[in-house]
C-alpha cells in the first residue's frame, strides 16, 4: 500500500523516477510474499495482497510501462515484467509471474464496465510482457519493434482484443443513454480509447515502418472523437459552475483553436488522476497520425484539458507532439504525397452525437443532443458548417515516409519544465547512423 500512495504522490508532483522507484520496489515486495506463500508448502497457496490492491498495482505497472515504452528510459527507470527472461523459451512467453491473477475468459458480452476493465487491464499486461519477453530474445530489435516472423505467436492477442471489443460494444453504445451518470460515461470512454491505442499499438509492434500507422487513421478519429466527449462534457460541467451567466464570462482561451473558433474548453482547471485517462491515447495520434488535421485536434485537447495522469502528463505530451508534426510538415521544396479519402477510410466507427448517428471526423452537436448527464457536452452548434471539418474535404495529405520520424528518446524534469527530445528513423538498429535524427530542447 505505501508503494502504490508514494507512486501516486510522486507522479502527482512530476517526479517520475521516484514513482517508478516506487512501483519497482513493490513489484519486488509482492514477488517476494508469493514466492514465501508458494514455499510454504500449501496445499493451495492464496494471494498475499488483497485483490484490490492488486489491481491498482497492475493499473500502475502497465502506467508505468507504458510511459516507458513511448519514452524509451534508460536504466534503472524501466519496469520489467520478466525477471526471468532467458529461462524459457520463445514458445512459451509469460515466463515471469503476472502482477494481476485475474485470467478469465472474455465474455460475449460483459456484465458490468467493471469486468470490462478488469479484462482489459488483464490483456494489457499480458502483451505488454509478450512484447518484452520477445524483444530479449531478438538481440538486434530496434526500439521494440519485433520482426514479422515473430506475428504468428502474437496472433492471438489481436484476436483477444477483437473479443474484448465485441463484448464492450453494448456498454459502448449504453453511454449516451439519458439516466447514464457523468462519470460512468467518461469512465467507458476513457476505458474505450485506450483500447484502440492499444491494438494499434500491438500490431505496429511488427511493422518497421511509420507508414503503416495511415491505416488506423479512422482508429485515430475515434480516439479524437472520444476524447472531444470527455472534454466537452467536463468543459459544459465547468463553465456553468464558475459562470453560471455566460454574457459575463471573462474566461478566454490559452491556446489557438484548430475546431473553428468554439470547442476551446476555457474554463476547465488543471486536474490530476492517478490513473490513466485520455493523454496517452491523444500523445498516439498526436505522433502518430500524418493526417494532419486529426493531428492538430488531438494537440489542442492535449493543451485544452490540462491535466495529468498518473506520470502522463498532458502540456509535454502536446508539445512533443506539437514540435514531431512541425518537423514532420515543415515545406522541404518537395511536393507531398497526396490520396484521395476512400469510404474506408474516411468514416469514423463509432457513433458519436447520439446512439442512431454515424459521423465522419469530429462529431457534431446538433440541438437535439441533450445537454444534462450522460449527454454530450455542446460546445458550439455550427460544428457541420466548419470550414476545418473532416466532412468537407475530399482529399488528405500524409506526410511522406522520408519525412516521419519517432520518438526515440526523451529526457525530461516535469518539475522544472523542461524536457530534451530525441527523435529519428524507425527500424534503425541501434549504433547505426541516422539521417533522419532530430534533437531539440522544450522548456515551458
Amino acid at each position: 500500500m505505501a508503494s502504490v500512495l508514494l507512486a501516486c504522490f510522486d507522479s502527482f508532483i512530476g517526479d517520475h523516477r521516484q514513482a517508478i522507484r516506487q512501483i519497482q520496489g513493490g513489484l519486488a515486495l509482492l514477488e517476494t510474499l508469493r514466492a514465501e506463500r508458494r514455499q510454504a508448502s500449501l496445499p493451495q497457496p492464496e494471494e498475499p495482497v488483497e485483490q484490490d490492491l492488486i489491481q491498482m498495482f497492475t493499473r500502475l505497472v502497465i502506467q508505468a510501462k507504458s510511459y516507458d515504452l513511448a519514452f524509451h528510459f534508460p536504466q534503472p527507470y524501466v519496469i520489467r515484467l520478466t525477471p526471468n527472461v532467458g529461462v524459457t523459451s520463445p514458445s512459451t512467453p509469460g515466463g515471469g509471474p503476472p502482477v494481476s491473477t485475474n485470467n478469465a475468459l472474455i465474455p460475449e458480452v460483459f456484465a458490468s464496465l467493471h469486468d470490462g476493465r478488469l479484462a482489459w487491464d488483464t490483456l494489457c499486461e499480458k502483451f505488454m510482457r509478450f512484447t518484452e519477453e520477445m524483444s530479449a530474445y531478438v538481440k538486434m530489435s530496434p526500439m521494440n519493434i519485433l520482426p514479422i516472423e515473430l506475428k504468428q505467436y502474437g496472433k492471438g492477442f489481436d484476436q483477444q482484443m477483437e473479443a474484448w471489443s465485441s463484448a464492450f460494444d453494448p456498454i459502448l453504445a449504453s453511454r449516451m443513454a439519458p439516466a447514464k451518470s457523468t462519470q460512468e460515461k467518461t469512465a467507458i470512454a476513457v476505458l474505450k480509447m485506450n483500447q484502440i491505442m492499444g491494438r494499434i499499438l500491438f500490431n505496429m509492434t511488427f511493422c518497421d515502418s511509420e507508414s503503416e500507422f495511415d491505416q488506423f487513421l479512422p482508429s485515430f478519429r475515434d480516439i479524437v472523437n472520444l476524447a472531444m466527449e470527455v472534454i466537452g462534457d467536463e468543459e459544459r460541467r465547468a463553465a456553468a459552475k464558475r459562470c453560471p451567466n455566460p454574457d459575463f464570462c471573462q474566461h478566454q482561451p490559452a491556446h489557438s483553436d484548430i475546431f473553428g473558433g468554439e470547442y476551446t474548453a476555457k474554463h476547465i482547471k488543471a486536474s490530476f488522476s492517478a490513473d490513466l485517462g485520455i493523454v496517452p491515447p491523444l500523445f498516439v495520434v498526436a505522433t502518430k497520425c500524418r493526417d494532419p488535421l486529426t493531428r492538430q485536434q488531438a494537440i489542442q485537447l492535449l493543451r485544452t484539458s490540462s491535466r495529468r495522469e498518473g506520470m502522463w502528463d498532458s502540456e509535454l505530451c502536446a508539445r512533443i507532439g506539437s514540435w514531431i508534426a512541425s518537423v514532420e510538415e515543415e515545406d522541404d521544396g518537395v511536393a507531398d504525397f497526396q490520396r484521395p479519402l476512400s469510404s474506408s477510410t474516411e468514416a469514423s466507427r463509432l457513433s458519436i452525437g447520439s446512439p442512431s448517428s454515424m459521423c465522419s471526423g469530429s462529431p457534431a452537436f446538433g440541438e437535439d443532443i441533450p445537454l444534462g448527464p450522460g449527454g454530450n457536452a455542446r460546445w458550439g452548434s455550427r460544428r457541420e458548417s466548419s470550414p476545418l471539418s473532416p466532412q468537407t474535404r475530399t482529399e488528405i495529405r500524409l506526410v511522406p515516409e522520408r519525412k516521419r520520424i519517432m520518438v526515440r528518446a526523451v529526457e525530461f524534469d516535469l518539475q522544472k519544465r523542461v524536457a530534451t527530445l530525441q527523435c529519428g528513423s524507425r527500424g534503425l538498429i541501434p549504433g547505426m547512423r541516422d539521417p533522419r535524427r532530430r534533437d531539440t530542447r522544450i522548456v515551458w
